[in-house]
């Protein structure tokens, strides 16, 4: 502001500096308020969001103890020679454990198809002087080809490779040479038997590219794949058996050598369902440590007015205590649909320690078995019912989940809750806008005010000199000194 620096010049008084600590009580009164519930609701912003993303976590590590991810089944090949592989193979959740010996007779094929030696001599040779068209066929798959005038050899391959709606036919030229000259070879892979590569023409020119005109002779028939499986034989149109062990997928990718077999074990998969209870027991844990920080009380000094420790961002909130209350009724219960006596948490060694965290105890000190020997003992001999446990659609990860969604779930309780305080915030801003403006405004009536005090001042005393100065002139006036 203009003349600022000024102030208090007319009449020698500290004016200014008395302006500045008015206005700065008054800033002080006013944003303090302000700025203290500012600070309050980002901390509670941030501790909302710290929530969620807890709680997310949680939620993740709930969802993969579903029935179909926790009783998944390995399935594991042992291939007859080292460095190739003869057998792959996937099992379901619903597999029996057991051991198969798969011997693979047979690959499946498509079928080949080679025009008559000596037909072409070149790739240059015209296979038609008037138009006409050739359609493909194999198993209940079809797509046409337009032959032009004087279209080669190579132009048909070319074509042929070319359109977008061919299934799987494959067209090349092979230059054999002397009374071979240049053959057309064409390869399918629709596989199975009867599924042959079938090419019939509108055109008699045609007829030289044609199987069914004799132009094209079958090479090699399309075949199914054939295996045995423990000694029974099974066939397939493709190379790939689906349920021809039950729950079972098989997929051959190589003739098996005469005597030796590849062996499939299906088995559980103990380790994968070891480390998805870990993760749920480690998540949920860290929501535990992050409601504690979230939720810790200020604490004070012996004085009991000096600040020792600042509280959590939610000290105070009731909704993170409560979202754990539940949680933990639902941890600790009994869920009915589950298999008889692994039908809880601790029946299969998962306990709450005294601090409210998830645990497999290693502890025998009261004479019964360690968290950690149920635990084992459940995985070996009640490996599905601990899938049951958590399963099902009034299973552990189906009551979790939907509880922890309310709260996680666009449109939740969490994010209501971030709604609301993003909307105080805004409001904050506003009212601190409108603070800094009433400040701005008081400081200028301010120094107005003690401006024009200053000016009078000044005038008094100018006006005290003169009457001073007047008197000093008069014979026989003395000024007394004070």
């Amino acid at each position: 502001m203009s003349g600022v620096n000024f102030l208090g010049s007319a009449s020698g008084l500290p004016l200014n500096e008395l302006v500045t600590t008015l206005v700065g009580v008054e800033r002080d009164s006013k944003l303090s308020r302000i700025n203290t519930a500012k600070t309050k609701l980002e901390s509670s912003l941030s501790g909302v969001g710290r929530l969620k993303s807890a709680l997310s976590a949680f939620r993740d590590a709930v969802t993969k103890l579903s029935t179909n991810e926790l009783n998944k089944r390995t399935a594991t090949v042992i291939q007859p020679t080292d460095n190739k592989t003869y057998v792959e193979a996937s099992a379901s959740s619903r597999a029996t454990i057991a051991n198969f010996d798969i011997k693979v007779q047979q690959l499946a094929s498509g079928s080949r198809l080679e025009s008559t030696d000596g037909t072409f001599s070149s790739a240059d040779d015209v296979i038609s002087t008037t138009a006409g068209t050739l359609t493909f066929a194999a198993d209940d798959k079809t797509f046409d080809v337009e032959v032009t005038a004087g279209m080669t050899l190579n132009e048909l391959r070319q074509a042929i490779n070319a359109k977008s709606d061919n299934f799987g036919v494959n067209a090349n030229i092979i230059n054999g040479g002397g009374t071979v000259g240049t053959k057309l070879v064409l390869t399918s892979d629709i596989t199975g038997d009867g599924n042959d590569l079938v090419i019939s023409n509108n055109n008699a020119e045609l007829n030289t590219v044609s199987s069914v005109a004799g132009g094209l002779n079958t090479a090699t028939p399309a075949q199914n794949a054939i295996i045995q499986i423990d000694g029974i034989t099974a066939t397939n149109s493709s190379n790939t058996f689906t349920n021809a062990i039950q729950e079972i997928e098989l997929k051959v990718l190589a003739v098996t050598p005469d005597g030796n077999n590849a062996r499939l074990d299906i088995g559980m998969d103990t380790d994968a369902t070891k480390e998805k209870i870990n993760k749920f027991i480690s998540t949920y844990n860290a929501l535990v440590d992050q409601v504690s920080s979230l939720t810790k009380p200020r604490t004070l000094a012996a004085d009991g007015k000096t600040v020792s420790s600042e509280g959590g961002a939610l000290a105070g909130d009731s909704l993170p205590r409560n979202i754990m209350t539940q949680l933990r009724g639902i941890l600790g219960g009994n869920f009915e649909e589950a298999d008889e006596g692994m039908s809880t948490l601790y029946a299969m060694g998962i306990t709450f320690t005294k601090e409210g965290k998830l645990e497999i105890s290693t502890s025998t000190e009261f004479g019964n078995d360690s968290g950690q020997q149920r635990f084992d003992k459940a995985l070996a001999s009640n490996y599905d019912s601990i899938a049951n446990l958590f399963g099902g659609e009034k299973g552990l990860s189906k009551t979790l989940d939907n509880y922890v969604k309310e709260f996680t779930q666009s449109g939740g309780i969490i994010a209501t809750r971030e709604q609301t305080i993003r909307s105080q915030i805004s409001e904050n801003s506003k009212d601190l806008e409108a603070a800094n403006r009433y400040i701005a405004s008081y400081e200028e009536t301010l120094r107005k005010r003690y401006t024009a005090l200053d000016s009078l001042l000044g005038q008094m005393n100018n006006m005290a000199s003169t009457v001073t100065s007047q008197l000093a002139s008069l014979p026989g006036f003395k000024v007394q000194s004070s």
